[in-house]
């Protein structure tokens, strides 16, 4: 009897160190296993998936790889649905995002965004014969359509700026010029998208589409994401974010997507500007 009590004593004792015992935090997983498992959203030129032989390029995916090398880490690309950060995060299924940032409202709160490399204007975007809109507010009529995807920083800056405007939203797997074909096209009289997205349009259908103003409806930095109080890997992505730019790779990356200097905000050095 003495020994069944013991051994019942032991089990609560090991039961109790295992429940105390601290969880892996996502940057002890990453240190241990060598691999950062970063989600991204396919999105060109920042993240493009080539259909045939799955491979991925892209501006951020450059950056990304860089700021990995710099770490000694091994990068697992993960697809992400847009706006499904948090839950793959919640999941387990990634220990950071690419090319992230505070784009989607709803997500803040949940995520810590790293410094970013570099920053990305979004405008209000018509048809190229558009002439109704003399002024950013005129687009906040009933009368007025915008295109978005949901998930996206479309949907919530149209809702948010705009919201007596209609929305007609797209399902968040999809792909980011049919927001612009659905303008074109006369589905949908305006979309709320980068420089960066409509250029990459243009090149198959030139002339179709035309800035609306000349000052954005918003700016953007990109970055790592990581989940809430993962203090210690967002530190670290930081810095290396730190050492991408200081090192010249991101001003690289930059002239190689966009060589006259028009679709990005680049990061200014503290020194710089200084004698």
């Amino acid at each position: 009897m003495r020994k069944i009590a013991l051994l019942l004593v032991l089990i609560c004792l090991a039961s109790s160190a295992l429940a105390e015992a601290p969880k892996e935090t996502a940057y002890d997983r990453v240190m241990r296993t060598g691999v950062l498992r970063c989600g991204y959203i396919a999105w060109p030129p920042y993240f493009s998936l080539e259909p045939n032989t799955k491979t991925l390029s892209g501006i951020s995916k450059d950056i990304s790889d860089e700021a990995a090398r710099i770490l000694g880490l091994k990068i697992e690309y993960v697809d992400v649905a847009n706006g499904g950060q948090v839950e793959d995060f919640n999941s387990g299924k990634i220990d950071a995002m690419c090319g992230d940032g505070p784009w989607v409202l709803s997500a803040i709160k949940y995520l810590d965004y790293s410094r970013p490399y570099f920053y990305v204007p979004v405008y209000a975007y018509g048809r190229a014969d558009e002439k109704r809109f003399a002024a950013q507010d005129d687009l906040n009529r009933p009368e007025v359509t915008f295109t978005a995807i949901d998930g996206d920083l479309s949907t919530d800056l149209a809702l948010a700026v705009f919201p007596k405007a209609k929305l007609a939203s797209l399902g968040n797997i999809s792909d980011p010029s049919q927001m612009l074909l659905n303008v074109s096209t006369r589905k949908a009289d305006v979309v709320i998208v980068d420089p960066v997205t409509v250029a990459d349009f243009a090149k198959n259908n030139p002339g179709k589409i035309k800035q609306l103003f000349a000052n954005p409806v918003a700016v953007y930095g990109g970055g790592f994401s990581v989940k809430k109080g993962e203090t210690a890997l967002w530190t670290t992505l930081s810095q290396a974010v730190d050492a991408v730019i200081n090192t010249g790779q991101v001003e690289r990356a930059l002239a190689k997507y966009d060589p006259a200097g028009t679709l990005f905000f680049p990061i200014s050095r503290p020194y710089e500007g200084k004698k």
